[in-house]
């Protein structure tokens, strides 16, 4: 394959809850070794829809940019059931589920998640609250298998809505922003597997596996002095002294920045094993997870 070239490389840390939040953060680096950057939020800090507007603005331009978002792209799509478990069986295609989750979150702000959650359909699905229910089932895809078999690493379940790890309602919140970015500029960007790369591409991300590929441990960067020692080991320049203390989401969104720049290149990750099967045209892929089972 013809491998893409991308002038700026953008990794976006994402949060999914509700009100108030703090956890999302996104940074930039160039070609080269150039050491990455943070964007500035407009205001205190960023939330779900000026990270949308912005993207929107940026990808109306005419620079190629590679983006990674630390979601999920897509819910598990299980022989037999199909996505959410048999409860949407009319829906095959990636952009259809999205558009399915849209219509059940309409009017919810800043691409909430919580009406979706809580339909009626899907809701028995969520492990949303105390003990694990009778009966529920983890439910994941083949690429946070493959990525657990890989890295050494536990992407976990959409389906676990509970405790500072959880990853559903950020990607519920995620695909709904894919969703609506997609809309607007589809001409201008990609949506990786699923479509052939053109201008700009925008891909699954797991900040995790940067940090393991960077330090060999999952463990989250304690300081600026071990986000440089990661930085160097994967090609970038180390960064400046920046004048406050870096959150960990800041950390991860430099890290993953600096992390696509270095993969990026590889034809492999592009198309890692079976990326181009039924299963995974449907359910998305993590970028740098390069086998599947």
């Amino acid at each position: 394959m013809i491998i893409p070239e991308f002038d700026a490389f953008i990794a976006i840390d994402w949060s999914g809850a509700a009100r108030g939040y703090n956890g999302v953060a996104a940074a930039i680096c160039r070609r080269g070794r150039q050491a990455p950057t943070l964007i500035i939020p407009p205001g205190r800090r960023w939330t779900r829809r000026e990270i949308a507007d912005w993207l929107k603005r940026r990808l109306g331009g005419t620079r190629p940019l590679l983006i990674g978002f630390d979601f999920a792209f897509g819910f598990p799509f299980e022989p037999v059931l199909g996505y959410l478990g048999g409860c949407a069986p009319h829906v095959k295609k990636i952009f259809d589920l999205w558009s399915l989750i849209e219509t059940k979150s309409c009017g919810e702000p800043d691409f909430g998640c919580n009406r979706f959650v809580n339909d009626q359909s899907y809701r028995w699905l969520f492990w949303t609250a105390g003990t694990k229910p009778e009966g529920w089932s983890e439910r994941k895809r083949l690429t946070e298998h493959a990525c657990a078999e890989e890295t050494g690493t536990r992407p976990d379940t959409l389906y676990k809505m509970l405790h500072s790890k959880q990853v559903g309602k950020a990607s519920i919140t995620g695909m709904r922003v894919l969703h609506h970015v997609r809309s607007c500029r589809d001409a201008a960007v990609a949506i990786w597997p699923f479509e052939k790369i053109r201008r700009s591409a925008m891909v699954e991300i797991y900040p995790t596996m940067f940090r393991k590929m960077a330090t060999g441990r999952i463990a989250k960067l304690r300081s600026q002095a071990d986000l440089n020692d990661a930085l160097i080991s994967i090609g970038s320049r180390p960064m400046r002294n920046a004048r406050r203390k870096l959150s960990d989401h800041e950390k991860d969104a430099l890290l993953s920045a600096a992390g696509l720049r270095s993969i990026a290149h590889n034809a492999a990750v592009w198309q890692p094993e079976g990326w181009n099967s039924d299963r995974v045209q449907a359910e998305g892929w993590i970028f740098g997870v390069f086998h599947s089972r």
